[in-house]
């Protein structure tokens, strides 16, 4: 029973590691694309669907992963688009691929720790 609740935890950790590896990719993306004329920056939907996911599961009692699998998304809305048409802000790119490396790293931690937890414990019953 507790290992299927930590091995869930490690699933959901492992679909969290896999969006901002995407989000990753996408934030490169935009950065490449910095300057080229009307170029749309791109975000990663993700949390918003695990969280609803997360609700649904307590509820249910189940998570579903294939329901929280990130999007790509080119939304103009909210952003100011320069004179060349592209709404590509350097600085803000850049402070987002460090919270988003941050936010990996620490999801790797957990999971790391998660996984010296079970091996302590199949070793503790030997």
């Amino acid at each position: 029973m507790i290992f299927d609740s930590m091995l869930s935890h490690n699933k959901i950790i492992g679909a969290a590691m896999n969006a901002a590896t995407v989000r990753s990719n996408v934030i490169n993306n935009n950065i490449a694309n910095a300057d080229v004329p009307n170029f749309t920056k791109s975000t990663v939907v993700f949390e918003e669907l695990l969280a609803r996911e997360l609700d649904g599961a307590r509820r249910t009692g189940n998570v579903n992963l294939s329901n929280i699998t990130p999007r790509v998304v080119s939304n103009m809305e909210g952003y100011s688009f320069r004179v060349d048409g592209n709404n590509v802000d350097i600085e803000s790119e850049m402070v987002e691929l460090y919270k988003n490396a941050a936010r990996y790293d620490v999801m790797a931690n957990s999971l790391m720790g998660n996984y010296r937890r079970i091996n302590a414990v199949l070793q503790g019953m030997r």
